[in-house]
């Protein structure tokens, strides 16, 4: 791995807006900007890398951009998550899409804010709370200032609502209807091609190997925290909703108009050179 991206993934600081320019040139920026049906790509585990294949077979999808997001829960080896984008590039290469450099990206501070500060207050008020949904929320969230600056309009994420049976509280249809009109609120479109895809053997089929669910990826200290220990899963989705309506949402709408406000001076800066180089043509 780079060392500069080692050292990224180490001391995780702020990273949402403002990329340095040996991960994200001015050069890929026009070059992003000016490739049409370009997508932002969520990548993390198996399904991930499924969902940008299914997108790509299903959509007028012609480049990726392949970005990974830290929260500061994640510990294992990072190489992995670098490993499944070759295997991505090279599984795409014979659909004629670009797949272009990865993108590293995410705010703890942001995390923390949204997922851990206020636990005890969320069990107190909706009498059920598990960090697993305001993280999704912000792994979604995290990535709208990155889509608005190179100009893309779509968002690829893995989550399904079934794992063969296994319920997963951040991934049920209220939560995930809660991140696909988040996204729409800053004119984004959240694709989730695998939504309804039940069976873990579909999803090794889309991929084309063996690749059980949970392997080959990073691990998180909060895995299966809302699980009771016999595993057994309690949905309580009206607690769910109102955690996300009346917490969640505000809170990463907040934080997200505070990093577009740093994007939207650089968009006009970038639109006012493009119109100066061709008003000297």
């Amino acid at each position: 791995m780079d060392k500069k991206l080692l050292e990224i993934l180490v001391d995780k600081p702020n990273l949402v807006a403002d990329l340095p320019e040996w991960m994200l040139p001015g050069s890929a920026i026009n070059k992003i900007r000016n490739t049409e049906n370009t997508a932002i790509a969520e990548i993390a585990g198996r399904d991930s890398i499924a969902a940008v294949i299914r997108a790509c077979e299903t959509n007028a999808i012609k480049a990726i951009i392949p970005t990974i997001a830290y929260t500061g829960t994640e510990f294992g080896n990072w190489d992995v998550t670098f490993e499944k984008i070759v295997l991505l590039k090279r599984l795409l290469k014979n659909r004629n899409v670009i797949v272009f450099n990865p993108i590293v990206l995410g705010s703890p501070k942001f995390w923390w804010k949204l997922c851990g500060r206020y636990a005890m207050h969320m069990f107190k008020s909706f009498g059920f709370y598990s960090h697993c949904i305001g993280c999704h929320l912000y792994l979604h969230a995290i990535r709208i200032p990155i889509a608005k600056k190179l100009g893309c309009h779509t968002v690829i994420g893995g989550e399904r609502e079934l794992h063969d049976g296994k319920i997963k509280v951040n991934q049920t249809g209220v939560a995930l209807d809660a991140y696909i009109s988040f996204l729409e609120k800053f004119g984004i479109k959240l694709l989730l091609p695998l939504r309804h895809e039940k069976s873990g053997e579909k999803i090794e089929e889309i991929i084309g190997e063996t690749w059980d669910e949970g392997r080959g990826q990073l691990e998180c200290v909060l895995s299966k925290n809302y699980q009771e220990p016999d595993g057994k899963v309690q949905l309580y989705e009206d607690a769910i909703k109102r955690f996300l309506d009346e917490f969640a949402v505000r809170i990463a709408e907040d934080a997200v108009i505070g990093y577009l406000e740093k994007i939207g001076s650089f968009v006009k800066k970038l639109k006012d050179t493009t119109k100066e180089k061709k008003t000297e043509l």
